[in-house]
């Protein structure tokens, strides 16, 4: 599956939800119409930072707070509330929120504490996740490799890049898609 360490830094996700935010909402199946942006944010005080932040900029509508997990943490839902919280408390806002965690391996899930209301939280299992959009290609192509056994990524590269350069979008950002696959694979 996947290293830990090379999830750690996030990158991956940074990148791909940084140019293609609308790929959160077709991986969480989440039917939000509107334009989002996705940023990091850093929080003051004890500097928290949120793995992203899908912040609304077109209208009303909810805030979505991502936190990629791919490593044991029994106090990812406590500490994703909190990071949350501060943000909001810090800025003012008052939209709504959705918190997403969206697992690489369903093993890092410490399961959903009682206290958490279904609403504002969803969770996900990238391979589950991908599975359920169908064999149809997509901007999330580029995180197949991610749960695909080493042994058969090879044999899956050119069926991915093809999935890629078939998407009916700009040159530049099917480019930009590819990078993203190939960071991915290595």
């Amino acid at each position: 599956k996947i290293d830990s360490n090379f999830m750690k830094t996030d990158n991956l996700f940074y990148e791909l939800f940084r140019r293609q935010p609308r790929s959160l909402l077709e991986l969480a199946k989440l039917d939000l119409h509107g334009r989002y942006e996705f940023e990091s944010v850093t929080l003051k005080s004890t500097e928290k930072r949120l793995d992203g932040l899908f912040r609304r900029v077109d209208g009303a509508g909810p805030n979505l707070f991502l936190e990629v997990q791919g490593y044991d943490d029994p106090a990812i839902y406590w500490r994703l509330f909190r990071e949350i919280c501060t943000w909001y408390e810090q800025g003012g806002n008052s939209q709504p929120f959705v918190a997403i965690v969206l697992f690489l391996d369903e093993k890092y899930d410490p399961g959903r504490p009682a206290w958490i209301d279904s609403e504002q939280l969803l969770v996900l299992n990238l391979e589950s996740s991908l599975k359920a959009l169908g064999p149809q290609a997509s901007r999330l192509t580029v995180l197949k490799p991610l749960v695909t056994p080493k042994r058969q990524v090879r044999k899956q590269v050119s069926q991915w890049q093809a999935e890629l350069q078939s998407l009916r979008l700009p040159k530049k950002q099917k480019q930009q898609l590819i990078e993203l696959l190939e960071y991915a694979i290595l």
